[in-house]
């Protein structure tokens, strides 16, 4: 505690001195400008009035860090919504696991927009890299939520989004008593209000699949990378390309490249653009549920590859190419539709298929994946799983689509 007798006589011989100094060297006005500042300091010294109104017992301990992982991104997908995209990043900074109980997403004025809670939740909660779903976050440990917010078309795109949390832990916990909130307000994220870029695609033909890719859990959406100071996104709008034949992705015993249909076809720029970089030089592996021996250093997980700057900050990648097929090298201009090889299972690949993003720089690990949509094209089905059995089967639908995100299981023709 302050001895308050002694700063008392501080503050009067602090008084005193500057006393004598105005007397000596300053004007009268100086000298009472000077006293005014002296009584702003016993005030600041020996409090306020209002000081008595703060509630000391307001604690706002909490158990969890949450901030923003990923930037927010916005992309028009082909069922006619608005589907917003980013990740939290959640730190129990307790000495316990902490359960969450709910993650509300509100607009600036607190109304709620969507609730991720149950199943859904434990779903969409995740370890960064292995992408395992968690039903409680361990002691002194980060994980991700998924955020996918999904807006009617015709709605405005926040700017700004907030969020409501509520989380709980063992009351048993020996510091349990140390957390003043159990619910969090915030972390505040920024919508990136650009619009996605408008590009045609880089297939032709019927019976594409996008198996991996946006608005929904799986492999693209999750994809987290560490890269020093930050947690890259490469894959959030990223897309896994192959052809659904007659209901199926490859014919016989689909243990060779050439079972797949599409094995071989044509990949074609999206856009006008340089190529800044290609591979041309990997065999191509057998389809395979495990990874390639080929892959053996992070530069070999693109397979044969082609990067195309179509502006500044702005690249599109092309992966899994065939060897030797590759017709563009470094310093190319390239346009619209130009054939840039053909499509195979190079890299880190199980099956013959087109892996093609849109990044912010050439980098496929560690570059964040960026929103895109494509001119024109056609969707003629759905693949269904069923949960129970596994089975998958297509479900017709004909739609002609403009300037939209092909989503994840829509079977489409290109043009």
């Amino acid at each position: 505690m302050l001895n308050r007798r002694r700063l008392k006589r501080e503050f009067i011989e602090m008084f005193q001195k500057h006393e004598n100094i105005a007397r000596g060297y300053m004007s009268v006005r100086s000298a009472k400008r000077l006293s005014e500042l002296i009584v702003l300091s016993a005030v600041a010294l020996f409090g306020v009035a209002s000081a008595a109104n703060i509630d000391l017992r307001n604690v706002p301990s909490t158990a969890l860090m949450i901030k923003q992982l990923s930037s927010a991104y916005f992309v028009n997908g082909d069922d006619g919504n608005v589907h917003v995209e980013y990740d939290l990043l959640i730190t129990n900074a307790f000495t316990g696991p902490v359960t969450l109980k709910f993650v509300d997403v509100t607009d600036e004025n607190g109304k709620t927009l969507m609730r991720l809670d149950g199943d859904r939740l434990v779903q969409t909660t995740q370890t960064l890299l292995g992408q395992k779903p968690v039903k409680s976050i361990p002691a002194s440990s980060a994980v991700a939520v998924e955020i996918d917010l999904t807006l009617p078309g015709k709605t405005p795109v926040p700017a700004v989004l907030s969020h409501r949390i509520a989380y709980d832990f063992s009351a048993t916990d020996h510091l349990a008593t140390v957390i003043g909130k159990k619910q969090i307000e915030g972390p505040i994220v920024s919508v990136n209000q650009a619009q996605p870029t408008l590009i045609a695609s880089p297939l032709a033909g019927t019976g594409w699949f996008a198996l991996n890719g946006c608005c929904s859990p799986n492999v693209h959406r999750n994809a987290r990378l560490a890269a020093t100071d930050r947690i890259a996104t490469p894959e959030t709008f990223a897309i896994d390309w192959l052809r659904i034949d007659e209901g199926e992705p490859c014919k016989n015993d689909c243990t060779r490249n050439e079972d797949y249909s599409c094995f071989g076809v044509p990949v074609r720029s999206v856009s006008d653009g340089e190529v800044i970089g290609v591979r041309n030089d990997m065999p191509d592996g057998i389809p395979s549920s495990k990874q390639p021996a080929t892959v053996k250093t992070p530069f070999d997980y693109g397979g044969n590859f082609v990067y195309v700057r179509i502006r500044p900050d702005l690249y599109a990648f092309y992966a899994h190419l065939q060897p030797g097929t590759v017709t563009v090298k470094a310093g190319d201009r390239v346009k619209t539709g130009t054939v840039l090889g053909k499509l195979g299972n190079s890299g880190n690949s199980t099956a013959p298929h087109l892996h093609f993003a849109i990044l912010d720089r050439p980098d496929a690990l560690v570059g964040d994946s960026l929103p895109f949509v494509i001119d024109r094209f056609n969707i003629t089905g759905t693949l269904k799983v069923e949960d129970a059995t596994g089975q998958v089967s297509v479900e017709p639908k004909t739609l002609a689509v403009k300037d939209a995100y092909p989503l994840v299981r829509g079977i489409v023709t290109y043009h």
